[in-house]
């Protein structure tokens, strides 16, 4: 796994920090929901994360996808995704990197002109395998929808395995 980096929003003044990445993922045609999670603890430097989930979805399935962003250092464990909604129109969630053919990630959440991407659906359409990357860019007065302005918040890497 490799972790591009991990910082707070130059916005905050007390610093916050995104040391967990979770994304919970339900079959839209029932099913138990399944959560992945790439957790740093003690953020960026220092040592490497202490968990980073396989994501594991089957061939031919659509999904439910909620992503979350905690602060979970010095034992606390502070939800950011709130926070994040509620400033939309400067955040944008990006998914890449993984075998685009393979999987289709369509945003569902937007901030009235643009996507926000902390929920999406998800459609696989063969199998395969590959690499998902988790990009929180925070883009005030800059959002357009596109995931090459801004800065990232969080930047993290799942392993991805499309199954039969």
């Amino acid at each position: 796994m490799l972790t591009i980096f991990i910082f707070s929003c130059h916005k905050h003044d007390e610093g916050e920090l995104i040391t967990t990445v979770r994304i919970a993922l339900t079959p839209i045609s029932g099913g138990a929901t399944t959560t992945f999670v790439w957790s740093d603890p003690d953020g960026p430097g220092g040592n490497a994360p202490t968990q980073t989930d396989t994501i594991k979805l089957k061939d031919s399935t659509e999904y439910k996808a909620e992503i979350s962003f905690f602060n979970e250092s010095d034992g606390k464990s502070t939800d950011i995704t709130p926070e994040i909604r509620n400033e939309g129109k400067e955040h944008l969630v990006c998914l890449s990197g993984l075998p685009i053919a393979n999987l289709v990630i369509n945003a569902t959440d937007s901030d009235g002109k643009y996507p926000i991407g902390l929920q999406s659906n998800w459609k696989t359409i063969s199998q395969g395998s590959g690499l998902l990357r988790v990009n929180l860019r925070h883009q005030p007065k800059s959002k357009d929808g596109n995931c090459n302005v801004g800065e990232s918040d969080v930047d993290v890497q799942f392993n991805l395995f499309i199954e039969p």
